[in-house]
C-alpha cells in the first residue's frame, strides 16, 4: 500500500508539472529545477530543523511573520513557506546553491505564501522572504555559507 501512495504521489507531482503557473506568480529567474506544485501531496511533509530546538525548529521569525523550508522526504523536495502572519503583497522564495553556498539561484519571488517544491537532492536551501520592502533569509540551517548565511542541504 506504501508503494502504491508513493506512485499516486509521484504521478500528482509529474501532472503538475505541465500546468500553468498560478496567477501572480512571477517566472523563476533560474537554470536549476524551481518546481512544480504549491499543493501539499503527502502528509508526511515535515519542514526542516523540525524538532531541534537549536535551529529554532526551523522556523525564521520577521515582522510578524513564521517562515520555514518544508520538506517532502520521499522524492527530495523542499518548499518556502511563510507559515503564519501571511499578508497580501508579501514575497517568498527559495536560494538553491549546487556548490555549497559560494553562488546561489532565486527561485522566485512568489506573491503568496508559498513557493513551488523544488528538488534539493544535492543541493544547499534557504528560503527568504521580502515584507514590507525589506528582505530577510532564513537564519538556520545545519550548515553555514559564505558571510555566515545559514542553508539547509540533504
Amino acid at each position: 500500500m506504501k508503494t502504491s501512495r508513493r506512485l499516486a504521489i509521484a504521478g500528482s507531482l509529474l501532472l503538475t508539472a505541465t500546468v500553468a503557473p498560478f496567477a501572480g506568480v512571477q517566472a523563476a529567474q533560474a537554470a536549476v529545477s524551481c518546481g512544480y506544485t504549491t499543493v501539499t501531496v503527502d502528509p508526511l511533509i515535515t519542514h526542516k530543523g523540525a524538532g531541534t530546538p537549536s535551529q529554532n525548529n526551523g522556523l525564521t521569525s520577521f515582522r510578524g511573520r513564521v517562515f520555514q523550508l518544508r520538506t517532502e522526504p520521499t522524492f527530495d523536495y523542499s518548499q518556502g513557506n511563510i507559515a503564519s502572519g501571511y499578508k497580501s503583497g508579501d514575497k517568498v522564495w527559495i536560494d538553491v546553491s549546487e556548490n555549497q553556498g559560494q553562488s546561489w539561484t532565486q527561485c522566485g519571488p512568489y506573491y503568496r505564501d508559498r513557493t513551488y517544491f523544488s528538488y534539493h537532492k544535492g543541493k544547499w536551501m534557504r528560503v527568504c522572504v521580502n515584507v514590507d520592502g525589506i528582505t530577510q533569509c532564513a537564519t538556520n540551517g545545519n550548515k553555514t555559507g559564505p558571510g555566515g548565511s545559514k542553508w539547509w542541504d540533504d
